[in-house]
């Protein structure tokens, strides 16, 4: 009797304390202690001008239509109690969507909010400090292991994917904000060329065009994104100097005159050559690296008039940033080539300054 005495006291207590954490897990609590996301970029509340394909933001990304399913924005949150830390988001979905009892706030202009995730509802644990990540487009991003919220960490090899990689970090107080704001931040930088005679009369064709590596130190395609609180490229290989690396053939030589507006090298392109580079409005996107000197990598190309010789002109020393646009204009006369470059902000339809190599 004994025995059977302590028995039962042992599995009283379990229960209780079973029911303990049951209690615990949010009981009675409100909508408001609701864990909600709104998304921006860089303070923008229709995301971003980006680079996405034939999208306009990231809620048009994210917005599933009757012929297209919705892109999803990966989320990871976690938080330490007790010297423990707890998963709160697990690589969730974060899409626009209509979700039964989702999102219960406004946006900012007042309507309904739809930026729902899969799965229960996830509520504040008081008292504590959350770190959250997100990352964008889920579908195309394969996180690598060691990979959480507290960081990031993608492969990216600009030569194989050309997709427009945005990323948000937020540390913050329990319920300090709600909804979260997720402000998706470019990881990649944009690179162009825009080719165009500027002597009055003449005409020539862009037959094909590439970047070359002069030196051993000089430009890298791939590099993995180590991102905690701040977007990291750490420097990778080069690519082999004199190997041709974002290569780009014409299906039908384009041409560039006096006359025309100037022509984005990798606007359009054969099937087999440079087909990867065609579709962000004749922008490649590339790894965010600086040069330690000029004249490590060169602009090559090829026109009908000149035939099988190789023109080439080398870049000064670059900084490329992450969030960034670089547009060089590559002006061609019947003597030489002058190059110029405008820099601007990713979401900026203007150029924040320009830098005349020539001068």
């Amino acid at each position: 009797m004994k025995h059977v005495y302590l028995i039962s006291i042992c599995f009283a207590m379990l229960i209780s304390s079973c029911s303990k954490v049951v209690i615990d897990d949010h009981s009675g609590e409100s909508m408001s202690d609701i864990i909600g996301w709104k998304v921006s970029a860089d303070g923008l509340d229709t995301a971003t001008r980006a680079l996405i394909e034939d999208y306009t933001d990231l809620r048009d990304a994210c917005t599933a239509f009757e012929n297209q399913e919705a892109e999803k924005i990966g989320l990871l949150g976690n938080y330490n109690k007790d010297g423990q830390t707890k998963v709160a988001f697990d690589n969730a979905d974060l899409w626009w969507w209509e979700k039964e009892d989702g999102n219960p706030f406004k946006d900012d202009y007042g309507a309904d909010s739809y930026w729902n995730y899969s799965g229960d509802d996830v509520y504040w644990t008081d008292n504590v400090d959350y770190t959250f990540k997100a990352y964008f487009p889920k579908s195309k991003v394969e996180l690598q292991p060691g990979s959480g919220a507290d960081k990031l960490l993608v492969v990216y090899d600009t030569e194989i994917s050309q997709y427009d990689l945005l990323v948000a970090h937020r540390t913050l107080r329990a319920k300090s904000e709600n909804p979260v704001n997720l402000l998706m931040k470019n990881a990649l930088s944009a690179l162009r060329f825009d080719f165009q005679f500027v002597e009055s009369g003449v005409t020539d064709e862009l037959i094909c065009c590439w970047l070359e590596n002069k030196t051993d130190n000089g430009f890298y395609t791939s590099s993995t994104l180590n991102y905690e609180a701040e977007i990291v490229w750490p420097q990778s290989t080069p690519n082999p100097a004199g190997t041709p690396f974002y290569y780009w053939e014409p299906t039908y030589p384009l041409n560039i005159r006096s006359e025309s507006a100037a022509v984005a090298y990798s606007t359009y392109a054969s099937e087999k050559n440079g087909s990867a580079y065609t579709y962000n409005d004749g922008w490649v996107l590339i790894i965010p690296q600086a040069s330690q000197n000029a004249g490590t990598v060169k602009l090559c190309f090829k026109t009908a008039r000149g035939g099988n010789t190789v023109y080439s002109i080398d870049l000064p020393a670059y900084e490329f940033k992450a969030g960034y646009r670089y547009k060089y204009h590559v002006k061609l006369t019947s003597t030489g080539v002058e190059l110029s470059l405008t820099i601007a902000d990713w979401n900026e339809r203007k150029s924040s300054y320009e830098i005349d190599f020539n001068e």
